[in-house]
Protein backbone atom coordinates (compact mmCIF):
# COMPACT_ATOMS: atom_id res chain seq x y z
CA UNK A 1 0.00 0.00 0.00
CA UNK A 2 1.44 3.31 -1.13
CA UNK A 3 1.75 6.26 1.42
CA UNK A 4 -1.10 8.03 -0.16
CA UNK A 5 -3.21 4.99 0.05
CA UNK A 6 -2.68 4.92 4.11
CA UNK A 7 -2.85 8.74 4.46
CA UNK A 8 -6.75 8.35 2.90
CA UNK A 9 -7.22 5.08 4.72
CA UNK A 10 -6.22 7.27 8.25
CA UNK A 11 -8.00 10.28 7.30
CA UNK A 12 -11.32 7.93 6.77
CA UNK A 13 -11.19 6.46 9.95
CA UNK A 14 -11.09 9.49 11.73
CA UNK A 15 -13.82 10.88 9.82
CA UNK A 16 -15.90 7.55 10.67
CA UNK A 17 -14.65 8.26 14.67
CA UNK A 18 -16.00 12.01 14.55
CA UNK A 19 -19.10 11.15 12.54
CA UNK A 20 -20.66 10.01 15.46
CA UNK A 21 -20.03 13.48 17.18
CA UNK A 22 -21.10 15.19 14.15
CA UNK A 23 -24.32 13.74 13.56
CA UNK A 24 -24.88 13.56 17.38
CA UNK A 25 -24.82 17.55 16.83
CA UNK A 26 -26.66 17.19 13.56
CA UNK A 27 -29.50 15.33 14.22
CA UNK A 28 -30.40 17.70 17.05
CA UNK A 29 -32.59 19.41 14.36
CA UNK A 30 -33.86 16.38 12.63
CA UNK A 31 -36.50 15.32 15.14
CA UNK A 32 -39.65 13.71 13.76
CA UNK A 33 -42.51 15.90 13.42
CA UNK A 34 -45.36 14.07 15.46
CA UNK A 35 -48.40 15.68 14.04
CA UNK A 36 -51.22 13.55 12.69
CA UNK A 37 -51.20 15.99 9.56
CA UNK A 38 -47.86 15.66 9.12
CA UNK A 39 -46.99 15.81 5.33
CA UNK A 40 -43.61 14.48 3.87
CA UNK A 41 -41.06 17.46 2.64
CA UNK A 42 -39.24 15.50 0.09
CA UNK A 43 -40.92 11.94 -0.44
CA UNK A 44 -44.60 11.56 -1.97
CA UNK A 45 -46.83 9.94 0.46
CA UNK A 46 -46.85 6.56 -1.00
CA UNK A 47 -43.13 6.39 -0.87
CA UNK A 48 -43.48 7.20 2.65
CA UNK A 49 -45.58 4.63 3.05
CA UNK A 50 -43.24 2.28 1.67
CA UNK A 51 -40.23 3.52 3.63
CA UNK A 52 -42.67 3.26 7.30
CA UNK A 53 -43.56 -0.30 5.76
CA UNK A 54 -40.08 -1.66 5.40
CA UNK A 55 -38.98 -0.05 8.13
CA UNK A 56 -41.23 -1.24 10.82
CA UNK A 57 -40.69 -5.00 9.02
CA UNK A 58 -37.55 -4.58 10.04
CA UNK A 59 -37.87 -3.12 13.35
CA UNK A 60 -41.07 -4.72 14.01
CA UNK A 61 -43.13 -3.53 17.46
CA UNK A 62 -42.63 -6.52 20.24
CA UNK A 63 -41.71 -5.42 23.92
CA UNK A 64 -40.23 -2.16 22.55
CA UNK A 65 -41.64 0.39 19.97
CA UNK A 66 -41.89 -0.50 16.56
CA UNK A 67 -39.97 1.77 13.82
CA UNK A 68 -43.65 3.14 12.91
CA UNK A 69 -44.35 3.62 16.44
CA UNK A 70 -40.80 6.19 16.69
CA UNK A 71 -41.80 7.71 13.15
CA UNK A 72 -38.45 6.10 11.48
CA UNK A 73 -40.15 7.33 8.03
CA UNK A 74 -40.45 11.25 9.15
CA UNK A 75 -36.93 10.94 10.58
CA UNK A 76 -35.67 9.60 6.86
CA UNK A 77 -37.79 12.13 5.00
CA UNK A 78 -36.43 15.04 6.72
CA UNK A 79 -32.67 13.73 6.80
CA UNK A 80 -32.49 12.91 2.98
CA UNK A 81 -34.16 16.11 2.02
CA UNK A 82 -31.77 18.36 4.21
CA UNK A 83 -28.33 16.04 4.10
CA UNK A 84 -28.35 14.24 0.66
CA UNK A 85 -27.00 16.07 -2.04
CA UNK A 86 -29.07 16.24 -5.25
CA UNK A 87 -27.48 13.73 -7.30
CA UNK A 88 -27.54 11.26 -3.81
CA UNK A 89 -31.38 12.46 -3.38
CA UNK A 90 -32.39 11.29 -6.96
CA UNK A 91 -30.32 8.12 -6.55
CA UNK A 92 -32.11 7.23 -3.15
CA UNK A 93 -35.78 7.85 -5.37
CA UNK A 94 -34.00 5.43 -8.03
CA UNK A 95 -33.42 2.84 -5.66
CA UNK A 96 -36.82 3.37 -3.92
CA UNK A 97 -38.38 2.71 -7.36
CA UNK A 98 -36.00 0.05 -8.65
CA UNK A 99 -36.70 -1.89 -5.09
CA UNK A 100 -40.80 -1.49 -5.77
CA UNK A 101 -40.16 -2.61 -9.09
CA UNK A 102 -38.09 -5.97 -7.58
CA UNK A 103 -41.10 -6.79 -5.49
CA UNK A 104 -44.02 -6.57 -7.96
CA UNK A 105 -41.36 -9.27 -10.26
CA UNK A 106 -41.00 -11.25 -7.21
CA UNK A 107 -44.56 -11.08 -5.30
CA UNK A 108 -46.45 -9.13 -7.97
CA UNK A 109 -46.94 -6.26 -5.76
CA UNK A 110 -45.71 -3.39 -4.17
CA UNK A 111 -43.92 -3.96 -0.72
CA UNK A 112 -46.12 -2.46 1.32
CA UNK A 113 -49.11 -5.13 -0.21
CA UNK A 114 -47.84 -7.76 0.23
CA UNK A 115 -48.22 -10.96 2.58
CA UNK A 116 -45.63 -10.67 5.77
CA UNK A 117 -44.26 -14.08 4.37
CA UNK A 118 -43.56 -12.44 0.74
CA UNK A 119 -41.91 -9.38 3.03
CA UNK A 120 -39.80 -11.52 4.76
CA UNK A 121 -38.52 -13.12 1.03
CA UNK A 122 -37.83 -9.91 -0.09
CA UNK A 123 -35.82 -8.86 2.56
CA UNK A 124 -33.77 -12.10 2.96
CA UNK A 125 -33.19 -12.04 -0.75
CA UNK A 126 -31.77 -8.17 -0.26
CA UNK A 127 -29.98 -9.07 2.53
CA UNK A 128 -28.11 -11.91 0.83
CA UNK A 129 -26.58 -9.40 -1.72
CA UNK A 130 -23.06 -8.63 -0.90
CA UNK A 131 -21.22 -5.29 -0.56
CA UNK A 132 -18.37 -5.16 -3.12
CA UNK A 133 -15.46 -3.16 -1.58
CA UNK A 134 -12.66 -2.22 -4.01
CA UNK A 135 -10.03 -4.96 -4.50
CA UNK A 136 -6.06 -4.22 -4.30
CA UNK A 137 -3.60 -6.29 -5.69
CA UNK A 138 0.21 -5.15 -4.61
CA UNK A 139 -1.07 -2.06 -4.26
CA UNK A 140 -2.60 -1.37 -7.15
CA UNK A 141 -6.52 -0.96 -7.58
CA UNK A 142 -8.30 -3.66 -9.80
CA UNK A 143 -11.79 -2.79 -8.99
CA UNK A 144 -13.81 -0.52 -7.90
CA UNK A 145 -16.31 -0.11 -4.85
CA UNK A 146 -19.87 -0.31 -5.83
CA UNK A 147 -20.75 1.42 -2.89
CA UNK A 148 -23.77 -0.22 -0.82
CA UNK A 149 -26.93 -0.71 -2.08
CA UNK A 150 -30.57 1.28 -2.08
CA UNK A 151 -31.49 -2.00 0.80
CA UNK A 152 -28.35 -1.06 2.72
CA UNK A 153 -28.38 2.77 2.63
CA UNK A 154 -32.18 2.50 3.75
CA UNK A 155 -31.33 0.07 6.50
CA UNK A 156 -28.84 2.23 7.76
CA UNK A 157 -30.67 5.07 8.09
CA UNK A 158 -33.42 2.76 9.28
CA UNK A 159 -31.34 1.75 12.49
CA UNK A 160 -29.86 5.49 12.20
CA UNK A 161 -33.61 7.05 12.99
CA UNK A 162 -34.38 4.44 15.48
CA UNK A 163 -31.50 3.96 17.88
CA UNK A 164 -30.86 7.88 17.78
CA UNK A 165 -34.54 8.70 19.09
CA UNK A 166 -35.07 10.21 22.27
CA UNK A 167 -37.90 7.29 23.03
CA UNK A 168 -35.45 4.80 22.32
CA UNK A 169 -32.53 6.38 23.74
CA UNK A 170 -33.87 6.73 27.34
CA UNK A 171 -36.37 4.51 27.58
CA UNK A 172 -34.93 0.97 26.04
CA UNK A 173 -31.03 1.63 25.86
CA UNK A 174 -28.76 2.06 28.49
CA UNK A 175 -28.62 6.37 29.20
CA UNK A 176 -25.59 7.56 30.68
CA UNK A 177 -25.51 11.19 30.12
CA UNK A 178 -22.28 12.54 28.96
CA UNK A 179 -20.24 14.09 30.87
CA UNK A 180 -22.17 13.27 33.58
CA UNK A 181 -22.65 14.40 37.36
CA UNK A 182 -20.71 16.96 38.54
CA UNK A 183 -19.45 16.39 42.21
CA UNK A 184 -17.42 19.20 43.16
CA UNK A 185 -16.69 19.11 47.37
CA UNK A 186 -15.87 15.41 47.97
CA UNK A 187 -13.31 14.13 49.98
CA UNK A 188 -11.10 12.02 47.72
CA UNK A 189 -10.67 9.62 50.49
CA UNK A 190 -14.12 8.34 49.18
CA UNK A 191 -13.19 8.74 45.78
CA UNK A 192 -9.81 6.90 46.02
CA UNK A 193 -7.20 7.71 42.96
CA UNK A 194 -8.55 8.35 38.93
CA UNK A 195 -9.02 5.77 37.08
CA UNK A 196 -6.99 4.92 34.23
CA UNK A 197 -8.41 4.52 30.81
Amino acid sequence: MERREALKLCAGFVGYSLSGIVLSTMLEGCKADKGKDWTPIFFTRDQSIAIADIADHILPRNETPGAKDIMVDRFIDKFVATCFEKNKQQEFLKGLEDFQVFCQEHAGNKFENCSNVEKDDILIKKEKVPYKAAEYRWGNKISEEEGPSFYRQLKGLILLAYFSSEEIGKNVLNYDPVPGKYIGCKPLKEIGNNWSL
